[in-house]
């Protein structure tokens, strides 16, 4: 699902950037990755390794896996706020409610050819 929301962030950022200005495509580029990032980071956290595991191990770890990724956007923003200037601030957060609804989508595409249900 990664790879999907890196495609389709790129994508974007580049009809950005051929529509409208650099800063807004690049503003559209870290919208992107202040989504993906923290996403990545708790796919990897939260479902590491295959050893089987208590029910209440597997919450704990989804728990801290969710912290975590909370805590890495809130710093990923940050840090586009304190040291990108200028930045479309409406263009970063555009990107990064867009983003979530392509997570959605893939959500429900997935579950559909998961179920066998059309």
């Amino acid at each position: 699902m990664v790879g999907i929301q890196f495609v389709v962030t790129i994508l974007v950022a580049l009809l950005i950037f051929i529509l409208f200005t650099t800063v807004s495509a690049y503003s559209v580029l870290l919208g992107g990755l202040a989504y993906m990032l923290p996403n990545a980071y708790f796919v990897r956290f939260a479902f590491r390794g295959s050893e089987p595991q208590t029910p209440h191990m597997i919450l704990r770890w989804l728990y801290i896996g969710e912290a975590g990724k909370l805590v890495l956007t809130g710093v990923i923003f940050a840090i586009c706020f304190a040291l990108i200037k200028p930045i479309n601030v409406i263009a970063l957060f555009m990107m990064y409610i867009f983003m979530i609804f392509v997570n959605l989508a893939g959500m429900g595409i997935s579950k559909k050819g998961f179920t066998g249900t059309h």
